[in-house]
């Protein structure tokens, strides 16, 4: 008993150190939460009114959010092209890009020019007083 120490002081192999705490790492990496996904951008119904054409920014990028009597349906104004913002034009019943004169019809498909796909489509719906875009 006299002046032992209370711990004992024998070397300790790596291999028996990476045996012991081995379990212990595993538990708690299966412990750790998976960061939050990205969440949708959460806008007042009140700012879309049912008909109208509106452009919102959802992480940084142009949207377009329509209203109509059966929902909300939100679509990427980035031409699929080479990026540019594409625009609405009333006069020609199309979205018109001004990079490579690309257009796409309501439905966001190409229908002119160099668009090689349809302009992608984000999940969007009403909840309440408002209007979810996103993921």
């Amino acid at each position: 008993m006299g002046n032992e120490p209370a711990i004992s002081m024998r070397p300790f192999s790596r291999r028996a150190f990476l045996t012991a705490c081995a379990p212990l790492a595993v538990s708690c990496a299966r412990t750790k939460s998976e960061p939050p996904g990205p969440r949708p951008v959460e806008l007042p119904l009140e700012s879309f009114p049912a008909g109208v054409r509106v452009t919102v920014r959802v992480s940084g990028r142009p949207v377009e959010v329509l209203r109509s009597d059966s929902g909300v349906t939100a679509r990427s104004l980035l031409c699929t092209h080479q990026g540019c913002e594409v625009a609405w034009s009333d006069a020609e019943n199309a979205y018109r890009c001004p990079c490579h004169e690309g257009r796409y019809d309501s439905e966001g498909r190409p229908k002119e020019g160099p668009p090689p796909l349809p302009l992608p489509t984000l999940p969007a719906r009403i909840d309440g007083p408002h209007v979810l875009v996103g993921p």
